[in-house]
């Protein structure tokens, strides 16, 4: 995916993303509102009934809507011409709730307008109400020139928000689900965007030291030609400058080798191959490091030469670094390649006796460009891309990389290839 088409998909999503937002946030407001007018409606409807249980002197039919006032969405206040007795109205007013479905505390008072004062209040609990809050709360004073009955719910947007449990769950749900999507997202595209960096960094790297590197091995090859026996010093220095032009060009091999393990659209034809012709190859390689190091490889090679279906230099790659690691990290290594069947896996063991590895660096050394920081980094060189790209050759084949490892007693390394 390009970076323009990046963009795109970042800014269209973001535009879904808010408009996901907008709506959840939309339709919960208009459950609320939806709600809040239900609540109203079984209100009235339980003054309706109320008016037709206690006799207030007045026929509500068409004139309820101007008898009953809502001075805020808590409270309603319905007129009366006679001052109704109190437990007739605590009776009926909890008998209206019920049938309306109002299950919400109330405190109700009887406003008497010669006395300009609250006649009567008193509190109708709910199931459920919090009822040492009562004591609490006051009745809201409304002064008319006529009497009247206040209903005052002070849990009544608890109430409402209570009947909206499912809408809220969800609502949060989604919210979660899309923020840890975003989050999701942008760890992918920053993971992209490093690796795309990294890779262009490799691809400029190995080519831009590629030419000069050959004009050097060049140069070198013409010294080594002109230069006489007696130029002793000469040679030495041309011997030093081909060393270092190899050991650049084997790092210069590895990042590209880093660079086609990332692509998944590089050539992977397996065939049918002997690991241990693979094994013995990597002893053939290393014969020179071997002998530099005063180390001893070991072959405990199985007798029959078994073939594995896998792309031979990817597996060879694998082979091989594991066994220069072996080398490179023991001051007088002795390395033991073992090779056996089990089942339909083939199995690769390289043990040797190095300085071994922390269980906590386990994880860490197949990273690429991570090198364990065990004193010097610098004593064994490498750019910490051998065991990276051994556990991608091992993976394309479909097997497992096996480690076993103790500070001090060496480290095992185990590949396990499918035979089939």
């Amino acid at each position: 995916m390009g970076s323009s088409a990046t963009r795109i998909f970042i800014l269209t999503f973001g535009i879904v993303i808010t408009i996901v937002v907008g709506l959840q946030m939309y339709w919960l407001y208009r459950t609320y509102s939806f709600e809040q007018q239900n609540f109203h409606t079984s209100v009235v409807k339980s003054i309706r009934g109320l008016y037709e249980d206690i006799d207030m002197a007045y026929d509500p039919g068409n004139r309820l809507s101007k008898l009953v006032e809502t001075p805020n969405h808590d409270t309603y206040i319905f007129r009366t011409d006679s001052i109704p007795v109190a437990d007739s109205l605590t009776h009926y007013l909890t008998y209206e709730f019920d049938d309306f479905n109002v299950y919400t505390d109330c405190i109700a008072g009887i406003y008497d307008s010669k006395l300009k004062a609250y006649a009567y209040m008193g509190y109708l609990p709910s199931v459920g109400s919090p009822k040492n809050k009562s004591n609490s709360t006051q009745l809201p004073l409304f002064e008319k020139d006529y009497s009247y009955v206040c209903l005052y719910f002070p849990h009544q947007q608890s109430y409402v928000l209570s009947r909206m449990n499912n809408w809220i769950i969800v609502t949060i749900i989604v919210l979660v689900l899309l923020i840890g999507l975003s989050f999701t997202l942008y760890y992918f595209f920053r993971q992209k965007f490093l690796n795309e960096v990294q890779t262009d960094f490799i691809n400029n790297v190995t080519h831009e030291f590629s030419t000069p590197l050959a004009v050097i091995e060049l140069s070198t090859d013409g010294i080594e030609r002109h230069a006489t026996k007696e130029d002793g010093k000469l040679l030495r220095y041309a011997v030093m400058i081909r060393d270092q032009a190899t050991y650049l060009k084997k790092h210069i091999v590895s990042l590209m080798n880093t660079v086609t393990a990332e692509h998944h659209s590089a050539s992977f034809e397996k065939s049918p191959v002997v690991a241990n012709s693979l094994v013995r190859r990597a002893v053939t390689e290393l014969a020179t490091l071997t002998n530099e190091k005063n180390g001893n490889i070991i072959l405990q090679l199985e007798d029959k030469d078994i073939k594995v279906n896998a792309e031979p230099e990817q597996l060879y790659l694998a082979i091989f670094n594991i066994m220069n690691n072996a080398l490179k990290y023991a001051s007088d290594p002795r390395v033991v390649v073992t090779t056996y069947t089990r089942s339909n896996d083939y199995y690769i063991r390289i043990r040797d006796n190095g300085q071994g590895i922390d269980k906590k660096e386990f994880n860490n050394i197949f990273r690429k460009f991570y090198r364990v920081q065990n004193g010097n980094v610098h004593q064994s060189k490498g750019l910490g891309l051998g065991l990276y790209l051994t556990r991608k050759a091992v993976l394309r084949h479909g097997g497992t990389l096996k480690l076993d490892s103790t500070p001090g007693e060496g480290a095992t390394f185990t590949v396990v290839i499918p035979i089939a």
